[in-house]
């Protein structure tokens, strides 16, 4: 019983000091700096559409004056008054209409490119677990090279190898201790990057779970019919500019009541007054009308060029995904050969003294820089694939 807690224990400790892709997704959904600031937009355009469609403030009106007539005594006079400018329902609607499009046009755009940022943290993910098992195997390629390399070493102690031969193989030790720290490196590298676009502190000191790799795959399905967010952003465009071409269809759009009383000396009034702006009078109603719609017009051919644009990428995409993934086969089936008959072949042979050392390790370099080769392909196909995610299926 005792046993079977230590191994629960040790099994959660396990999983607390590594981190997957979906968990480090879903905390940058919530923690990143731009998670948040798209958040406090949000707020801020909430108020924006709330303010638009408020109600103006009314207007208070005072004058004070001192009159010294010819034939009254001298006096104070005093005018007080408040108007209130009242926007006619339909066009407050068009205006608030407009602005909330537009602001969802502009959230739209920001949440296209903060989808981008986790795109490319899942690509920077998957580099980075490709480099973590490239280290992997070339530390177990250089365990079993110094491994042999002690057993050569015994047998030159015995004179039986020649001191050339325990050279070469102490350079060529050497060589890949070296080439070793540079795998290092490149992890370190990659991780680094991968930790400048997630920006969470916690994250620092977990290591990468690398069990939900995305698998390789020759095609990959597309529904073309999805719209993604840019072009839903397109279409909260033309909507705003056809809000804004119907706010100007009106003869007016608003009218000021005004309420005052005017104590004078020798009289009191009370005064209502409406005011009305003709519009159908000055020509800039109809240049603003003309402008919105020509603007509708732009958004709708922008939209029309993105998707032709979207189309032709999709499809090179896929060819090149394609291509890919064909290049990864081949170059596995390589490296295979390498490592099932080839590699040892040449080693069995350098150990019954048939070949020379040299031999053996030119045919070690080759597969190791096969299998180099192979994780490249491997970069090579992510970076298309999350490309591919990119332009066709990021949508809301």
């Amino acid at each position: 019983m005792r046993i079977l807690l230590f191994l629960f224990f040790v099994h959660l400790l396990l999983n607390a000091s590594t981190i997957n892709l979906d968990e480090i997704l879903t905390a940058v959904q919530k923690e990143h700096p731009m998670a948040k600031s798209l958040q406090e937009i949000d707020y801020a355009h909430k108020n924006q559409n709330q303010a638009i469609s408020s109600r103006e403030a009314a207007q208070l009106n005072i004058q004070n004056s001192y009159a010294n007539p010819k034939f009254n005594k001298a006096e104070h006079e005093y005018d007080i008054g408040v108007t209130q400018n009242i926007t006619l329902p339909s066009v407050k609607k068009n205006i608030a209409q407009a602005n909330s499009y537009k602001n969802e046009a502009q959230m739209l755009e920001l949440k296209y490119n903060f989808a981008l940022l986790q795109n490319d943290i899942a690509l920077l993910y998957h580099n980075s677990c490709l480099d973590k098992t490239n280290l992997s195997n070339f530390s177990q390629e250089l365990k079993s090279f110094e491994e042999l390399y002690t057993k050569k070493a015994k047998a030159y102690e015995y004179k039986e190898i020649s001191k050339k031969e325990l050279l070469e193989l102490s350079l060529e030790l050497e060589r890949l201790r070296n080439e070793h720290k540079q795998y290092k490196n490149v992890l370190l590298s990659s991780r680094s990057r991968l930790q400048s676009k997630v920006l969470l502190e916690y994250f620092t000191d977990k290591e990468l779970s690398c069990n939900d790799l995305n698998p390789f795959v020759k095609e990959l399905e597309v529904d073309n019919q999805n719209q993604t967010l840019i072009e839903q952003s397109f279409d909260k465009k033309i909507k705003s500019y056809q809000s804004d071409a119907r706010r100007y269809n009106n003869s007016f759009d608003s009218f000021t009541l005004g309420l005052s009383y005017a104590k004078e000396i020798d009289l009191n009034k009370a005064t209502v007054s409406l005011s009305i702006p003709l519009n159908f009078t000055a020509s800039v109603y109809e240049q603003s009308r003309s402008e919105a719609l020509h603007n509708q017009s732009a958004a709708s051919y922008d939209k029309e060029a993105y998707m032709l644009e979207k189309k032709a990428d999709i499809e090179l995409l896929q060819k090149e995904l394609s291509f890919d993934f064909e290049s990864i086969e081949a170059q596995k089936g390589i490296v295979k050969k390498y490592e099932d008959e080839l590699l040892p072949l040449a080693k069995t042979a350098y150990l019954l003294g048939e070949n020379s050392a040299i031999e053996f390790l030119l045919h070690q370099r080759e597969y190791l820089k096969l299998k180099a080769e192979l994780t490249t392909k491997h970069k090579k196909y992510y970076q298309t694939l999350f490309e591919l995610l990119s332009v066709a299926q990021i949508k809301e």
